[in-house]
């Protein structure tokens, strides 16, 4: 099997289509300090997510295209399956910061990101 048909068969999890491998990972975002951002997640998998962001806060503004009505601050999502959310936040907090699924099992799979903020 290749990468991608071993992520859709929930053999391996993966952050933007690339599976993490070890501690050392080159950023999947770099964002510029101060500005806000809004980023858009699809949870093609069959298995929920708590999607968890460190160092920031965020508002969920939209799940599946509709716009949410209670927008509290969060560092967490949770994702069902199939669903797409969006998120808002500002990059105020410079450094490298981990984005991941918060099941230790996904993250451990390759369910985790690295997001710069310079």
């Amino acid at each position: 099997l290749d990468i991608r048909e071993m992520i859709r068969r929930g053999k391996m999890w993966a952050v933007n289509g690339v599976a993490s491998t070890g501690n050392v990972m080159d950023p999947m975002l770099t964002l510029t300090r101060g500005a806000s951002y809004i980023l858009a997640m699809n949870n093609d998998t069959a298995w929920h997510h708590p999607i968890h962001l460190h160092g920031h806060s965020f508002r969920v503004i939209a799940r599946n295209g509709k716009p949410t009505r209670h927008r509290e601050w969060r560092d967490t999502v949770l994702m069902a399956p199939g669903e797409k959310v969006e998120i808002a936040f500002v990059a105020d907090n410079p450094g490298d910061w981990l984005f991941h699924c918060h099941i230790l099992e996904h993250m451990a799979g390759g369910m985790v990101a690295v997001i710069r903020v310079v």
